[in-house]
């Protein structure tokens, strides 16, 4: 072990003192806490020591923001790596840790080096896109330290596991005034697929929806939350 990834260690250790290290952990899986979503899911989770990639679509960040808050239930460490700046504060509300790198490179060797370090049972990219050749590293680092490695993005190369998720035009519920007029968006039905080695699944959630009463980033360094540039 060299001495910077023991000295991440130990850093974490005392950061958080009352978690579990990753190899005390024995689940397969790291579980969403959606339960229409880890049905279909081969052992019911996200898989520990691979690399799953779901693509753009409606509903990825929720459900994820899901499982990073049930994983901090367990006891286990999560971490959602923002390299845009658009993730909101509903990120390290849930108790995960919320880091923001200087750019996609330094997300990725931070996904990589975090993925490693054998504390986090699950670990978030997002707004950044590994290559080929950095999708090889972040493969081995995943398997090395155990986690459950999930990448926002559209290239499935080397995924243990594919997820891709999309709004069904049909079923959205509307929330009604006094006078019966609808005025908004209340629930949207989501349809999340599965797909592995020999797996394909698919299910539909109705996913609640909540407004922003500020669209915008108040840090004047970070992107709009909804990924345009400032």
């Amino acid at each position: 072990m060299s001495a910077q990834l023991q000295a991440l260690r130990d850093q974490l250790a005392r950061r958080f003192p009352g978690t579990l290290p990753l190899a005390h952990a024995t689940a397969p899986v790291a579980e969403t806490a959606v339960a229409e979503v880890d049905a279909i899911l081969p052992g019911g989770g996200l898989p520990r020591g691979r690399i799953t990639v779901w693509g753009p679509g409606a509903g990825a960040r929720a459900v994820l923001r899901s499982a990073l808050g049930a994983g901090v239930a367990r006891g286990e460490r999560c971490v959602w790596i923002d390299a845009r700046g658009t993730a909101g504060d509903e990120v390290w509300r849930a108790g995960s840790i919320l880091a923001r790198p200087e750019g996609p490179l330094q997300a990725l060797e931070c996904a990589e080096e975090l993925a490693r370090s054998g504390a986090f049972s699950l670990v978030v990219l997002s707004g950044a896109s590994s290559a080929e050749g950095s999708r090889v590293r972040l493969s081995r680092a995943a398997r090395e330290g155990g986690c459950a490695l999930v990448e926002l993005g559209s290239d499935g190369f080397m995924a243990g596991l594919r997820l891709s998720s999309r709004i069904l035009p049909s079923g959205v519920r509307w929330l009604a005034d006094a006078w019966g007029e609808w005025i908004d968006i209340e629930a949207v039905p989501v349809r999340v697929r599965a797909s592995a080695l020999g797996w394909n699944r698919e299910t539909t959630l109705l996913l609640p929806l909540s407004g922003d009463l500020s669209r915008l980033s108040l840090e004047p360094a970070l992107a709009d939350r909804r990924g345009a540039a400032r």
